[in-house]
């Protein structure tokens, strides 16, 4: 009967082990809740960081992103906003805006290609066109002048949206994180 037991146990611990690894190549690293809202709060990690995931973001989401989807990420629409925490060392020193983004084959095949466009304060950070579906990182540098404010609002404009099927939506890209790092 030990044995039993000691065989039940081990099997329990392979596959909590097996299902933490796994919902960590599916989700990245789950962060503890104090060390996850360290890494938002401006002066604490120098980084600012929204998962689109997080129903929690939707304050700092602030207009052209629609809700939550497959728990994982959200449409935006042509045009989209948000206010992200300086970094401390951002003031001096700069940041690197880091945007996450997925094409979906749907908006190439409906619209060819399609450029996004970044900005702060009415000044355009940078642009990068896609013309193929698949997983992105937009980076941009982001200039210490820019970044003397406890936050930022970042603006983005995509020159071209799309419907999809019977969704009235205008639909954009599909967004999965964005980024504010000090340099």
């Amino acid at each position: 009967m030990t044995g039993k037991r000691n065989l039940y146990a081990v099997i329990l611990v392979a596959g909590l082990t097996l299902t933490g690894a796994s919902c960590e190549a599916k989700h990245g690293p789950v962060l503890p809740p104090a060390a996850e809202a360290a890494q938002s709060r401006p002066g604490s990690a120098g980084v600012s960081l929204i998962r689109m995931n997080d129903p929690k973001a939707s304050g700092q989401l602030l207009s052209g992103f629609y809700g939550i989807e497959a728990n994982s990420w959200r449409w935006t629409g042509g045009k989209f906003s948000a206010r992200l925490n300086s970094p401390p060392s951002a003031a001096s020193a700069g940041a690197i805006l880091t945007f996450e983004l997925s094409i979906p084959e749907v908006a190439i095949q409906k619209l060819g290609d399609v450029t996004l466009t970044a900005s702060i304060n009415g000044v355009e950070l940078q642009s990068a066109r896609y013309d193929k579906a698949g997983p992105f990182a937009f980076t941009a540098d982001v200039p210490p002048s820019m970044c003397a404010a406890q936050s930022v609002k970042v603006d983005f404009s995509l020159n071209k949206t799309f419907h999809a099927g019977a969704d009235s939506r205008d639909l954009g890209i599909v967004a999965s994180s964005l980024r504010l790092a000090g340099r």
